[in-house]
């Protein structure tokens, strides 16, 4: 076989995201439709050294573009740049960030009314960056200017667009006044770090140490969900390195849903609630197979005992979100069509923008009327109150 495994055709040979148009309809869809992206993004421009208090506005993060490109910096240095190889700013604006839709509201929007989405839960874009730096200095300053910058911009949405937000995840004793500073601000997600780095004493983070379950509680009180999502380094430099950095992180998020299960987090904290981003479906199926024998096989070293197998957690407490993924769509009957949402991922290069469309109708292809609305925009709404 010589070609691309790819069952949606508009997708090969598709151009790079801000030379595309989007998709317009050809045919409505059935009754009852309401069509959400549960994961987009959005550029944080300078959004930083205004909200800094005076005597730190020389540490803030800077945004500027110059050069052809977005340069992101903290104190003078630039994030992203490697020894021996500038970070080029300007290679990445022509693969995404001069989509004009990554900073505009009004073009958003006028994309999103071609293609169809009605609401949209915005992420972060060059955030993820400062994730990566596990002793980024002034921690809650940066994320807590971003928090509030992000409100503002999806304020600006004309109600279809929602803020993802970054609580205190370094510091248990400052978890829940974050937690509640942005459920304040109007966050209708939560995002934490795959990689979280250092604490505030300067140790590595576990998401299954004790000491977080003062974060976990504050979550689960709040009512918002939990989200990791993937993308937070990939490497360009090193052959190979990109393509193989995508692929693992696209292979599921096993390293995050085991701790947090195994460890009895959601025995402890019975609503909380947690999605895997972009990380696609299939992944989903296999873990929890693997999840349940393992439980089963080995009961001396499980520790704690949980309450039930695995699995069980997955489907009273987990989601995934996808762009296209026919394999996990064929496998609905073990992930949960009840569990899963698909998103646009605009606008960003491997995002359904410009055939958004089809993607949708993949999904109606795949199965029945009822459980793909669910996956297209109902479970969505539910799970993150877009309303």
């Amino acid at each position: 076989m010589d070609g691309f495994v790819l069952e949606i055709p508009e997708m090969v040979g598709l151009p790079l995201s801000p030379s595309r148009t989007a998709q317009a309809a050809t045919h409505s869809w059935p009754e009852g439709t309401t069509i959400v992206s549960a994961d987009s993004h959005m550029l944080e421009t300078d959004c930083w050294v205004d909200r800094f208090p005076e005597h730190m506005k020389h540490r803030a993060p800077r945004m500027e573009f110059r050069d052809g490109g977005y340069h992101l910096t903290v104190a003078g240095e630039e994030v992203g740049k490697r020894p021996g190889r500038e970070f080029d700013a300007a290679a990445l604006c022509t693969a995404m960030e001069c989509n004009a839709g990554l900073t505009s509201i009004d073009a958003r929007l006028a994309d999103l009314d071609i293609e169809g989405v009605e609401k949209e839960l915005i992420f972060p874009q060059r955030l993820f960056s400062l994730f990566i730096l596990g002793k980024l200095m002034d921690r809650a300053e940066t994320f807590s200017a971003y928090n509030e910058h992000i409100a503002e911009m999806c304020a600006r949405g004309k109600g279809r667009l929602y803020p993802v937000m970054v609580p205190n995840y370094w510091d248990p004793v400052e978890a829940r006044a974050s937690v509640e500073r942005c459920k304040q601000l109007g966050a209708h997600a939560l995002m934490i770090p795959i990689k979280p780095g250092d604490d505030i004493d300067g140790a590595p983070i576990f998401y299954n140490d004790p000491k977080m379950d003062k974060l976990w509680g504050a979550i689960a009180d709040s009512g918002i969900p939990l989200c990791f999502h993937i993308g937070e380094n990939v490497p360009t430099s090193a052959p190979g390195a990109a393509g193989t950095a995508v692929l693992v992180q696209m292979q599921g998020f096993r390293q995050i849903w085991g701790p947090l299960t195994f460890a009895g987090v959601f025995d402890r904290f019975p609503a909380l609630k947690v999605v895997f981003v972009e990380g696609g479906l299939a992944w989903v199926a296999s873990m929890l197979h693997d999840a349940d024998m393992i439980y089963n096989s080995f009961p001396t070293v499980m520790n704690p005992k949980l309450a039930h197998p695995p699995s069980w957690y997955w489907f009273n407490h987990c989601y995934a979100t996808f762009m296209t993924d026919p394999a996990g769509l064929e496998l609905l009957h073990r992930i949960g069509a009840d569990r899963v949402m698909w998103s646009s991922d605009y606008p960003h290069q491997e995002s359904t923008f410009g055939y958004s469309r089809s993607a949708i109708q993949a999904v109606f292809d795949a199965t029945n009327v009822a459980d793909a609305q669910k996956i297209l925009g109902k479970t969505a709404i539910e799970v993150f109150n877009l309303r």
